[in-house]
């Protein structure tokens, strides 16, 4: 990936819950810190009161993952063809994004208008020919690489959102950070779906009980 750094877990975080640990290891198991950081995500996002916390928590778990994820936002589909940036790390991403949205193409409004997990990348902003328009403006702020991942819960749901990674001059996203943002992507799409429902729940349980007790 972009700057090889050793991913490690401390130890106090790899209790869930409860105290019981994130992943029991016995034998010879060995799941390599990428694997439990994962694991860990996943309680995380579960323990995740709202969509924005699963939001905050998807961007932050991808700042930690990515060494050359120098910006990082959540882009959300709002109706059919509507977007805006929900969670930005960096006022960078913001702009980057709304650059996007302002000519209406770019890897976070195609990620975000996808069915089903995806991936939508450009690995040299300054001459690609996808999102030309959008490629000389982040270039010309300093960014050669964008990673765009679809949040989709289903193959056949359309993306809720994307999660969007942007590196500056001298990093690179490679392979390896195109599958750990679809990863990130994956875990997030689910658990943003299920926060969704909840909210939901909590609404109709709510109108329900203001209908059968009123003042």
């Amino acid at each position: 990936m972009g700057r090889a750094v050793p991913l490690s877990v401390d130890p106090g975080e790899q209790a869930a819950a409860g105290g019981m640990p994130v992943v029991d290891v016995r034998g010879d198991a060995r799941p390599s810190p990428l694997a439990l950081q994962f694991a860990l995500l996943a309680v995380r996002l579960v323990e995740a009161g709202t969509a924005g916390e699963v939001l905050i928590r998807v961007a932050e778990a991808a700042r930690r993952l990515l060494p050359a994820a120098d910006a990082v936002s959540v882009t959300m589909r709002v109706g059919d063809d509507t977007f805006h940036t929900a969670v930005s790390l960096d006022p960078i991403a913001r702009e980057l994004d709304r650059i996007q949205y302002d000519v209406g193409a770019g890897p976070c409004v195609d990620a975000a208008r996808m069915t089903g997990l995806g991936l939508a990348v450009s690995s040299d902003l300054a001459t690609t020919r996808a999102w030309p328009d959008f490629g000389a403006a982040a270039s010309a702020r300093g960014f050669v690489a964008v990673v765009s991942s679809a949040l989709a819960p289903d193959p056949g749901a359309l993306a809720l959102g994307a999660l969007n990674i942007y590196a500056r001059r001298g990093h690179v996203l490679d392979a390896g950070d195109q599958d750990v943002t679809l990863m990130l992507a994956a875990h997030g799409a689910l658990a943003l779906a299920h926060a969704q429902a909840l909210s939901y729940a909590e609404l109709q349980h709510s109108r329900l009980f203001r209908a059968t007790h009123p003042r």
